[in-house]
């Protein structure tokens, strides 16, 4: 499965270099053209990765890092920034608006396509060990709720919530509701 980038720049040009360079490496892209849309964007069709310009107008590229990273959805998601901002002080200080990368453009594909390549498989490894410990919280959950069920009526609902009827069991363990996704 191809990693999907999102691509974030309000110069045309630039958007359609690094769309090209992508898929010819069989990545899967789709593009934004300011801050705001690449937060919409991210929170309707999450991507595996975001490259994303600095200066743009509105809202720069290091508030948009900031927003990403201070949603726990998506705390995760890697961002690399593509800019043409050179200067010592614009590295530190995307890197503290929490990007996981910093390239200057123009962005040399011997240095862009591994980046983004370490990156996704990066997210990718993070996306999997998080759904494991998810699944292994929920069936503690679900092994604690039972042992404590003994007059309990549980309901397996469509949704994937665990209801006990008579809430005897989750209210002992302090639920109105036991939530498993």
């Amino acid at each position: 499965m191809s990693a999907r980038v999102l691509v974030v720049d309000d110069i045309p040009f630039n958007v359609r270099l690094l769309e090209a360079k992508l898929s010819a490496e069989y990545y899967d892209v789709i593009t934004a053209n300011s801050g705001a849309e690449a937060l919409e964007i991210i929170k309707s069709e999450p991507p595996d990765i975001v490259l994303l310009d600095v200066m743009m107008p509105e809202m720069d590229g290091f508030e948009v890092c900031r927003r990403i990273k201070a949603d726990p959805a998506t705390a995760l998601l890697p961002v690399i920034m593509v800019t043409a901002l050179n200067e010592q002080s614009d590295r530190v200080t995307g890197l503290e608006a929490g990007a996981d990368d910093f390239l200057t453009k123009p962005a040399q594909p011997e240095l862009l396509i591994p980046t983004v390549i370490a990156r996704a498989d990066k997210a990718r490894l993070l996306s999997s060990l998080a759904e494991h410990a998810r699944v292994k919280e929920n069936e503690e959950r679900l092994r604690c709720l039972l042992e404590n069920a003994a007059d309990s009526i549980i309901v397996f609902a469509p949704d994937g919530r665990i209801l006990d009827v008579n809430g005897q069991a989750l209210k002992s363990l302090g639920y109105s509701r036991l939530e498993m996704f």
